[in-house]
């Protein structure tokens, strides 16, 4: 009698347990529609954004909720936005580098150079000066195109270069846009790291030291899930405003990054 009371309660404690299902690991393994990828928790949790996470449950009105916070891993979050902003100015660079380039290719009829000989031959004669780089950015805070061939000191031997050998073709080149566009090739060529940057027209806004994000979820009656609209970001312990168009599905999505 007394093992058929055990096994019945026991069944009770089961019956109970799974209708009081804890909200948190119904959200961690809860897949979403729109991330079929993987369950919430394995996304959020297997997300190299995060030092550490945390997740509590709350009440909206009536509602059952759970709310995560993620501490945002500032050295990794670092570490991310300087490999993504390398990626970016070398494209920019190679870019702007080579419709330079072709420019100038456009104005020599000479044969003694190619493309690559007069990539080597601006970068040989021309040079870069920093000076005038630093009082321009100073004086206007950028640097426009119109402004690279003055940033840029060339070597007399220049022009004689341009118009070497024999070629008659050398009579048909428009030696002035030539130079210009030599100018511009190494200007563009030799820029360092951070006088892309500035050129880029990046500034070097120090990072927050400590952020965080915070999304919720409300759990259904039917046990199923959905992402809430409300989530906020915080730099230094201040809230951060967003734009209109960044919600807090995309900020989800980046969790979901691998």
């Amino acid at each position: 009698m007394k093992f058929r009371y055990m096994m019945g309660a026991v069944a009770v404690a089961l019956v109970l347990a799974g209708c009081g299902e804890d909200e948190i690991e119904l959200v961690k393994n809860y897949t979403l529609p729109d991330f079929k990828s993987m369950s919430i928790g394995t996304a959020i949790e297997g997300s190299k954004k995060c030092k550490n996470i945390t997740w509590s449950k709350a009440d909206r009105g009536g509602l059952k909720s759970v709310t995560m916070v993620c501490n945002i891993d500032m050295e990794a979050l670092k570490a991310a936005n300087e490999k993504a902003t390398k990626k970016r100015l070398e494209e920019y660079k190679k870019k702007t580098l080579d419709m330079d380039i072709d420019s100038a290719m456009n104005f020599y009829k000479g044969k003694a150079y190619d493309k690559d000989g007069l990539l080597q031959l601006a970068n040989k004669l021309c040079k870069l000066n920093d000076a005038k780089f630093q009082e321009t950015i100073k004086a206007k805070g950028k640097i426009e195109y119109k402004d690279q061939k003055k940033l840029v000191d060339c070597d007399s031997s220049l022009e004689s270069e341009i118009l070497k050998g024999d070629d008659h073709k050398k009579t048909d080149t428009y030696l002035p846009a030539v130079i210009d566009f030599l100018k511009n090739v190494a200007y563009r060529s030799q820029l360092t790291p951070e006088q892309l940057k500035a050129d880029y027209g990046m500034s070097d806004k120090a990072a927050p030291s400590s952020a965080t994000i915070e999304l919720n979820f409300v759990v259904n009656n039917d046990k199923s899930v959905d992402l809430a609209p409300e989530f906020k970001l915080t730099a230094d312990g201040k809230e951060e405003s967003v734009g209109k168009n960044v919600t807090s599905k995309n900020a989800l999505a980046e969790f979901y990054i691998r």
